[in-house]
């Protein structure tokens, strides 16, 4: 009987090794969860007008006539990027280049509210 009881205490013992290794690693993921929301947000809608300056300058410039198809193609690749470039130039200019992370105690509060 001592044997099982002592197989027993040791499986618990690693159960709760397991079940606090899953803490943290739920608690990682929220983590990674909240910064990938907060990079994501500067990804807003992009300047309509910027989205129609590149197709348009190109179509300026090119001296040949080209299919509607081609020209629609050139307007969806000219917005795909500067979808892409527009938020890449504004954290380039942004006031929060210079400052360091956010301490922990922060981070953990911004997870915290992320519970429902």
């Amino acid at each position: 009987m001592n044997e099982l009881e002592a197989k027993k205490r040791a499986l618990v013992a690693e159960s709760e090794v397991y079940r606090e290794t899953l803490k943290l690693e739920l608690h990682n993921l929220r983590l990674y969860v909240s910064r990938t929301k907060q990079k994501l947000k500067g990804f807003g809608r992009p300047n309509p007008l910027l989205l129609l300056a590149a197709p348009l300058a190109g179509a300026f410039f090119r001296k040949r006539r080209g299919s509607w198809l081609r020209r629609a193609a050139m307007a969806f690749l000219s917005w795909q990027v500067s979808s892409r470039l527009i938020p890449f130039l504004s954290g380039l200019f942004s006031s929060t280049r210079g400052r360091s992370a956010a301490p922990a105690s922060e981070t953990m509060e911004s997870v915290k509210g992320m519970r429902h």
